[in-house]
């Protein structure tokens, strides 16, 4: 694989004071495709594929909504939305409680025209919906069990609506991981897509944190490390309520507290604090092995692209 992370990018290291900058909540851990760029197929061995109890959900929203509202809520964790059956509720509730910027990711094959009104109807802010690829085969390689032709013509559809019901603010993106099948169709997606009146947003893989392959980034040792973004800045909710160390945790192996019992400030500013220090103070030697050892830093920056006038709109 030619393509690295660029570590200059990955600079997005400055604490978020007290309270996170960007919550993930895991209302539905569950998937319907088995994606060669991430270990959701692996999941159940380590946590139960389950829905978050509303009651658990809503004491998550009103304490964002009464300590910084501003915060961005990604809707699911480790998951799709659109196999939460009341996931526009969900999304009604976060908004309807003050929420400014609440958004899913999705792999878009069931992103029905239904749902998707359903979603805009709701107040969605922003949806990102990963392709990664122009052509069919590659879609396969990555998008295991997914349909490539049905979530081009849902991620149209949803453009449409956006424009004939969503709001000004509301938006929509596409997402390229750029990875080991796929680096030579970067381009022809920013092409096609932008073409088609749609943001691109293009970011490098991770490997969460070790369980997926990632030629991408370097060894440890080889580099000089920085403090993690998604450490610093995410604060990820499982179903059961318990935390994860980032964005990046998903067997969720250590002790970091419950928002049943505790407050997501109490969470934040609890082992995780002391965590994040360690970081700030480059003692990664300090830290628990998942930490230690992770690459997935190199990796916490992201791109944007937006469509450009009278762009030539290309077929999909």
């Amino acid at each position: 694989m030619g393509y690295k992370s660029n570590l200059e990018k990955a600079d997005r290291t400055t604490e978020a004071a007290e309270f996170p900058e960007t919550i993930l909540i895991d209302n539905c851990s569950a998937c319907n495709l088995k994606c060669s760029i991430c270990d959701h197929k692996n999941l159940s061995k380590f946590r139960k594929i389950e829905t978050m109890e509303m009651a658990l959900y809503r004491k998550i929203i009103d304490e964002i909504a009464e300590e910084q509202p501003q915060t961005r809520v990604w809707e699911v964790y480790f998951g799709d939305p659109c196999m939460c059956s009341d996931m526009d509720q969900r999304i009604a509730y976060a908004k309807s409680a003050g929420l400014t910027d609440v958004v899913v990711n999705t792999n878009g094959v069931l992103l029905t025209p239904e749902r998707a009104e359903a979603f805009i109807k709701a107040g969605l802010d922003a949806i990102y919906v990963g392709i990664d690829s122009v052509k069919e085969e590659t879609y396969k390689r990555i998008r295991v069990g997914g349909n490539y032709r049905r979530v081009v013509d849902n991620v149209l559809c949803y453009r449409d609506l956006l424009k004939k019901i969503g709001r000004g603010h509301q938006r929509l993106f596409v997402q390229f991981v750029v990875n080991e099948h796929n680096e030579e169709e970067l381009e022809p997606f920013i092409q096609l897509w932008t073409g088609h009146g749609v943001d691109v947003k293009v970011r490098p893989k991770v490997s969460w944190a070790g369980l997926v392959d990632a030629p991408n980034l370097y060894d440890n040792s080889d580099v000089a490390r920085k403090p993690c973004y998604w450490l610093m800045r995410t604060l990820p909710i499982c179903s059961d309520g318990r935390a994860a160390l980032c964005a990046i945790d998903i067997r969720v192996p250590l002790e970091l507290g419950n928002v049943r019992e505790m407050t997501l400030k109490g969470v934040w500013n609890g082992r995780l604090k002391t965590l994040r220090q360690l970081h700030r103070e480059g003692r990664f030697d300090e830290l628990p092995d998942i930490c230690r050892e992770c690459r997935d830093w190199q990796s916490g920056y992201a791109e944007f692209m937006k469509p450009r006038e009278n762009q030539r709109i290309v077929n999909a």
